[in-house]
C-alpha cells in the first residue's frame, strides 16, 4: 500500500465525519461502509448497510466523482470499491487550496479551482458552459449555483436526474458503478471557501474576480495546467495503489521477462526496477501540459454570449459558442501541488519568527519560483540504489538552482530591503553615510533609489541569514556570476518532524524526555546503564520518563535475554528511538485531536440549530436585526465566535499534518 494511503480507525472516522460534513448523510453512509470493512463490492456494500441498490449507487456515484473511492479498473466482474484516504482527508483543506490559489495567481483563478474543486472532475466544455451558458438554457427557471462570482446558470441535464441537479458523471449498469470520465457535473454538496484577502500576484489586474470572456477563462485553465495546480483526468487515476502496482508490475513481466514470474533476486529486482518506473511514467503523464489552440483577437466583442464564429481550421475558437480541440479534455485538481505549496507557506512563516518578516518575503519569493519546477514534496516511487551507487551523482537541476539576482528582479521596488540587516553592511554596499553609536544610519537609505547591483548584494546578505540559520533554509552550490543556491527540502522536512516530536515530549515530559530522545537517537540502542551514563541521572529517576514515553509510543524498548531462560535479570533491556514510529503515534494522536474537534463543533450546532434553522431562511439573511430578537442575536454571535475557534484550531492541527505526513516520505532510523 502507498505511505500516503495507510489507514487507520481514528483516520476513517475522521474523514466519514468531513465526507458527511461536505456531502450529506447518504454519501457519508456508504462511505463509512468502505471505511469499516475495506475493499467491497457493491453486493457486499449492499449486505453491510441498511440502504438499498438505489441509494448505494447515489452514492458512490458522488463518491467516485468526487475522487473519494478507487474502483478497479479490470472488466471483469464484479468491480471493487475501495476508499482513496488522500483525497478523502484533503476535504478539511477545500478553503485552503482556494486561499493558495489567490495569493498566487488572483481571485479569477481562484474561482475556477473552486468549481473545480466542487465538481470534483470535469471536461473544459463543461466547465465554459457553466461560467457562459448558450441562449438554449438562457430559458432555465431555476439557478445551479454560484459559477462566476454571481449566480451563473449550468447546463441541465435533461430534467430526468434526482432533484432537478445537473447530470451526474456515472453509470449505472446492473451491479457496478463506474465512472465515465468524459461526462458531464455531478453532485458536488456545499463548499466553503472561507475569507480570503488579496495579496500580491503575479497577475496584477484583478477586481471582483469575475471572468469576462471565454479565452479568459481558457487562458486561466492553461495557466493553471502549466504550472501544475491542475492535471489532466484518466481512467487510470480511479485505480487504488494496489490495482495499479498490479496492473503495471504483469506490464513488466509481459514486456520484459517474457511472461514467465520472477524466480532468482536479479529477475526480481529487475521487474521491481521496471515497475516503479512505469509509475512514475503513467503519474508524469498525468502532468503533461496539453497544447490549447484557442486565442482571442482583442478587438472581439464577448458580450453576447449566444455569438457565433465560423470555424476556420484550427483557428478562430474566439466565441462561447465555438468548439475546440481542447474542450474535451477532462481535468481535476492536482493534491501534490497543494502539498508543495503548504510547504512554502510553512517555511515562510516560520523564517518570519526568526528571522523577520522582509527576509522571509524573500524567501517567499525563492520558493515561489521554485515552484514552477517542482510537482510534489517528495518522490513516492524512487529509484531502487544499486551497488557501488554511494556517493554517486549529485548534481543539482540548474532549474532548481536561485541566485539574488533572479530575487531582485521579483522583488517589489517597494519593500525597504535593508530592513533587518546590519547597518554596517548596508552602509558597506551603499557607501552611503555611517552608522551612528546607536546603531542607526546617519543616511536612511530608500530602496527604491537602489540600483540593481546595490539591491542584488542586500539579498544577497537575507540569503546568507538564511543559510546560516540552524534550520539551513537555503545552502550554497557555486558562483557562476553570482551565488547560487538551492534548498534542500529533504532536509527542512526531517527536522521539521524532528521538531514536532521534540516540542510534543517537551510539553508532556519537560527537558529531561527531549533529553532523552537526543541522547537515544544520537548513540542508538542503549541499555539501562549506557543510558544512565548518557543521560547522567540515576536509574530510578531514569526508568520513569523511559516508562511514559514507552507507553505513549515515542520511545521502544526491547528485551534481549542472554541465557535460554528469559528471566528478567537475565536479560539486556534496551532502549531506543525509532523517529519514523515517534512520527506515525504523534499524527495519530493529530487526528485523535482532530475527529474531538469536528465533534465538539457539532455538539455545538445541535445545542443552536433551531436558531441556526431561523438565520438561514432567506427572508432573514440580510435581516438580522429586524427579524432577531436580542437574545438570539446574542446566542448567534457566541455560536459563531465558537465555530471561529473551533475551526482555527482544526485548521493548526491540519498544518501539523502537513508536517509530519506530506513533507516527506518514511523515514529510515539511523
Amino acid at each position: 500500500m502507498s505511505y500516503t494511503q495507510r489507514e487507520t480507525p481514528v483516520l476513517a472516522e475522521l474523514c466519514t465525519f468531513l465526507v458527511e460534513d461536505v456531502y450529506g448523510e447518504l454519501a457519508a453512509r456508504v462511505y463509512s461502509v468502505l471505511a469499516r470493512h475495506g475493499r467491497q463490492t457493491l453486493a457486499a456494500v449492499a449486505r453491510a448497510s441498511y440502504l438499498n441498490g438505489r441509494q448505494i449507487k447515489y452514492g458512490l456515484v458522488i463518491l467516485l466523482q468526487q475522487h473519494l473511492v478507487f474502483h478497479s479498473g479490470n472488466d471483469s466482474q464484479p468491480t471493487y470499491y475501495e476508499i482513496d484516504w488522500l483525497n478523502s482527508y484533503a476535504l478539511v483543506r477545500l478553503g485552503k487550496v482556494t486561499k493558495l490559489v489567490e495569493d498566487r495567481f488572483g481571485r479569477k483563478a481562484a474561482n475556477v479551482m473552486t468549481n473545480l474543486l466542487r465538481l470534483g472532475h470535469t471536461r473544459i466544455a463543461d466547465l465554459k458552459e457553466a461560467y457562459f451558458p448558450t441562449e438554449t438554457d438562457s430559458d432555465d427557471d431555476s439557478d445551479d449555483g454560484t459559477v462566476n462570482g454571481a449566480g451563473m446558470k449550468r447546463k441541465r441535464g435533461g430534467g430526468n436526474e434526482p432533484n432537478g441537479s445537473a447530470k451526474t458523471n456515472g453509470v449505472v449498469n446492473g451491479d457496478d458503478v463506474k465512472p465515465v470520465v468524459s461526462g458531464d457535473h455531478a453532485h458536488s454538496g456545499t463548499m466553503n471557501g472561507g475569507p480570503v484577502e488579496q495579496s500580491e500576484q503575479e497577475h496584477a489586474e484583478e477586481d471582483d474576480g469575475e471572468i469576462a470572456s471565454v479565452d479568459e477563462l481558457y487562458e486561466i485553465i492553461e495557466r493553471l495546467i502549466q504550472r501544475g495546480w491542475v492535471r489532466t483526468m484518466t481512467e487510470s487515476q480511479y485505480l487504488s495503489p494496489g490495482d495499479m502496482h498490479d496492473m503495471l508490475q504483469q506490464e513488466t513481466i509481459d514486456q520484459d521477462l517474457g511472461g514467465q514470474q520472477p524466480t532468482g533476486t536479479k529477475d526480481k529486482a529487475v521487474c521491481h526496477k521496471n515497475t516503479l518506473e512505469r509509475k512514475r511514467n503513467m503519474r508524469d503523464k498525468w502532468l503533461n501540459v496539453p497544447r490549447f489552440s484557442r486565442r482571442g483577437k482583442p478587438d472581439q466583442d464577448y458580450s453576447n454570449p449566444t455569438k457565433r464564429v465560423k470555424i476556420n481550421g484550427a483557428n478562430g475558437y474566439s466565441s462561447a459558442g465555438a468548439a475546440s480541440p481542447e474542450d474535451k479534455l477532462v481535468i481535476r485538481v492536482n493534491p501534490e501541488k497543494i502539498a508543495v505549496a503548504m510547504r512554502t507557506e510553512q517555511l515562510v512563516q516560520l523564517v518570519e519568527q526568526r528571522l523577520g518578516h522582509v527576509t522571509a518575503h524573500i524567501y517567499q519569493t525563492m520558493l515561489r519560483m521554485l515552484e514552477a519546477n517542482t510537482a510534489r514534496c517528495y518522490e513516492e516511487y524512487p529509484e531502487p540504489p544499486t551497488a557501488g551507487d554511494e556517493g554517486g551523482d549529485n548534481q543539482i537541476d540548474p532549474k532548481n538552482l536561485v541566485t539574488a539576482r533572479d530575487v531582485a528582479k521579483k522583488i517589489s521596488r517597494d519593500l525597504d530591503i535593508c530592513e533587518g540587516l546590519d547597518p554596517n553592511a548596508i552602509v558597506q554596499i551603499t557607501r552611503k553615510g555611517h552608522v551612528r553609536s546607536a546603531n542607526i544610519l546617519s543616511q536612511p537609505t530608500d530602496p527604491s533609489t537602489l540600483s540593481m547591483d546595490e539591491k542584488t548584494r542586500i539579498i544577497d546578505k537575507h540569503i546568507q541569514l538564511l543559510s546560516e540559520d540552524p534550520t539551513h533554509f537555503v545552502t550554497w552550490h557555486s558562483r557562476a556570476g553570482f551565488s547560487q543556491w538551492h534548498i534542500e527540502f529533504e532536509e527542512i522536512a526531517k527536522q521539521l518532524i524532528q521538531t514536532e516530536i521534540e516540542n510534543t515530549i517537551s510539553a508532556r515530559k519537560g527537558t529531561l524526555g527531549v533529553k532523552l530522545i537526543r541522547a537515544l537517537r544520537k548513540k542508538g540502542k542503549l541499555d539501562e546503564r549506557a543510558t544512565c551514563n548518557a543521560m547522567m541521572m540515576s536509574a530510578n529517576d531514569l526508568r520513569g520518563i523511559v516508562n511514559d514515553l514507552t507507553v505513549q509510543g515515542l520511545v521502544q524498548t526491547q528485551e534481549v535475554p542472554k541465557v535460554e531462560r528469559r528471566e528478567a535479570k537475565h536479560s539486556l533491556h534496551l532502549i531506543w528511538y525509532d523517529r519514523q514510529r515517534a512520527r506515525e503515534k504523534l499524527l495519530h494522536d493529530t487526528y485523535k485531536g482532530m475527529v474531538r474537534i469536528l465533534q465538539r463543533i457539532q455538539f455545538e450546532r445541535e445545542k443552536v440549530q433551531p436558531l441556526l434553522s431561523k438565520a438561514e431562511r432567506s427572508d432573514v439573511v440580510g435581516n438580522e436585526e429586524k427579524w432577531l430578537s436580542k437574545g438570539e442575536l446574542d446566542a448567534l454571535r457566541k455560536w459563531k465566535e465558537v465555530q471561529e475557534k473551533l475551526s482555527l484550531q482544526l485548521f493548526r492541527e491540519d498544518d501539523l499534518v502537513a508536517t509530519l505526513r506530506d513533507f516527506h516520505g518514511p523515514l529510515v532510523s539511523v
